[in-house]
């Protein structure tokens, strides 16, 4: 598998790259316009010189070759000598400034050079020729083109050496927060999913960490509700579990049985089963419901209160087998308009919570109107009689009662616990 470059590294590789063209570009250009300016200042003595030699010789002097001021000077071409005329193939036929050097090529600068001048003033027509090599060259002309070589060098390099120093503190200004971004992402966890997250210089970088987080929240709020629904449901459904056990148990003991009591037991039996089962699949709707975030609204029933809470009690009477508790139970008539899954399982949960709490002494449940009280004695703290299953059926009724509205308190003393809850649906007087 070919190993991929960081993106670091990357970006690093294309600045330095950049920066070395632009600083060849640049050398490259920079020697051009010098080797340019050089050519401009021989062609502007060349002229200068034509201009003196026309001014100062009028007359035509034969088909000789002149010199004037270093130049040679003829007034055709043939009269050049036969050097010149074989490095330039074609004489220049137009007034300007010419030059070629001879044995050179790309990495080898020439070792003679042929400057030539075509000057034309009116019908007069002048040609003006130097040779110049290494040899002959003045001594001051090749230091200063040493000179401005070194210096182009060094004014290149330092170039480069800003550009690369440049270039690499940017990167560290940029890579710094994105690798503290990096380290925060793989340090999120549930603990501190809820911090907001730390300024990491850059808006771009501030935007991501905070996509970043709201994904994660996201994802740790469905795990979240996942996690509540099977704990509720483990805590919830064990009630209807029993009951469908113990009647099986039952059924397996109503085989020795006469027929005509058998059959009639039987049928109280599955009949109980029923109901569990249709406990257990409402209750598992109802969990469901509470960990969705939708606006959903609960189908409502017109539920007779006091027979619900008595119908619980008697399906919850097991917890209280075998302690010395007394039960008072005081109900009224009363009907509510209420949803019958969630009824129940407050209910439940309240009455659970008083059953399985209570070792000796008096439990009192108290039903009026659509207000229920259920007062049972209170526990040590250090008591082994607490239960697993307590504080998360609490965690439930908190949770019901909130989203649907209802009115619930729980209150602790140190001889006494009270659990109240006040069911907030519509009333009709009893029949």
């Amino acid at each position: 598998m070919r190993q991929r470059i960081s993106l670091k590294l990357f970006v690093t590789l294309a600045f330095l790259l950049l920066a070395v063209v632009l600083v060849i570009g640049y050398s490259l250009l920079s020697a051009h316009y010098y080797h340019k300016g050089m050519d401009s200042i021989t062609a502007s003595n060349m002229e200068e010189a034509a201009r003196s030699y026309v001014n100062s010789v009028p007359a035509p002097k034969g088909q000789e070759l002149d010199r004037f001021r270093g130049y040679l000077v003829a007034r055709s071409w043939d009269q050049m000598p036969l050097e010149l005329q074989t490095t330039f193939a074609v004489p220049p036929s137009e007034p300007g400034f010419s030059i070629k050097g001879k044995n050179s090529h790309w990495f080898k600068p020439p070792d003679v050079m042929y400057f030539v001048f075509r000057y034309q003033d009116g019908n007069e027509t002048l040609f003006l020729c130097r040779r110049g090599s290494r040899a002959t060259a003045p001594p001051l002309i090749g230091r200063n083109a040493a000179d401005s070589r070194n210096m182009l060098l060094a004014i290149s390099v330092s170039i480069a050496g800003v550009l690369a120093v440049t270039i690499l503190l940017l990167l560290r200004r940029v890579s710094g927060p994105v690798t503290a971004l990096g380290q925060w992402a793989r340090s999120l966890d549930s603990n501190n999913l809820s911090q907001p997250p730390p300024d990491f210089s850059y808006p771009e970088l501030n935007e991501l960490a905070g996509l970043i987080r709201s994904s994660l929240s996201s994802v740790q709020e469905s795990l979240d509700h996942e996690h509540s629904f099977l704990r509720h449901a483990s805590h919830e459904l064990r009630t209807p579990i029993a009951i469908i056990r113990n009647n099986v148990e039952l059924l397996h003991k109503l085989e020795n049985t006469r027929e005509p009591e058998r059959t009639l037991h039987q049928a109280k039996v599955i009949e109980r089963i029923d109901r569990a089962g249709l406990n257990m699949q409402h209750l598992t709707e109802t969990l469901l419901w509470l960990g969705r975030n939708e606006g959903e609204v609960l189908a409502g029933k017109q539920l007779q209160l006091d027979s619900v809470l008595l119908q619980l009690v008697e399906e919850m009477m097991y917890l209280l087998s075998k302690k010395e508790v007394e039960l008072k139970i005081e109900t009224t008539p009363c009907t509510v308009f209420l949803p019958e899954v969630p009824t129940r399982i407050v209910l439940a949960n309240l009455i659970r919570n008083a059953f399985q709490h209570t070792w000796e002494g008096r439990i009192t449940i108290h039903q009026q109107g659509n207000r229920v009280v259920i007062s049972n004695p209170q526990a040590p703290a250090d008591s082994e009689q607490q239960d697993l299953g307590f504080g998360l059926g609490l965690q439930l009724t908190s949770q019901l009662t909130k989203k649907l509205g209802w009115i619930y308190a729980d209150e602790s003393v140190p001889s006494t616990h009270r659990a109240s809850i006040i069911f907030a649906g519509e009333q009709r007087a009893p029949l």
